[in-house]
């Protein structure tokens, strides 16, 4: 597998271009650790998940395998000016059960905290 695949598959997680638990599984044939960041996270990726969420597309347990998926890689960067926020954000999708549950009007607060500068 070549460099641009790895970035595919990084890009159908980020964007949901797949299900979260597909993309997962097709990153598995990558390594964990990279030297370089080869794709960013952004407010409008996470917006896009918590619109799937909302609309009743994504699962709150689809939301938690995505942002388990994303929390953490070395070759996801975040969008500069936004890493604070991005990365509380994810991270309190990823633990629900040391944060914060996830419902529909967390999900509306998070969208507007993303929004903030």
């Amino acid at each position: 597998m070549t460099s641009d695949d790895r970035v595919e598959a990084l890009e159908d997680l980020v964007m949901l271009r797949v299900p979260p638990a597909e993309a997962q599984q097709r990153l598995r044939t990558f390594p964990w650790d990279s030297d370089e960041q080869l794709i960013t996270l952004s407010r409008a990726d996470l917006h896009r998940v918590l619109d799937q969420y909302l609309l009743e597309t994504l699962s709150v347990e689809a939301v938690e395998l995505w942002a388990n998926a994303v929390e953490g890689r070395d070759d996801i960067g975040l969008e500069t000016g936004f890493e604070t926020v991005i990365k509380d954000t994810v991270f309190q999708l990823a633990t629900p059960e040391i944060t914060t549950p996830l419902t529909k009007s967390v999900a509306l607060e998070l969208k507007r905290r993303l929004d903030q500068k």
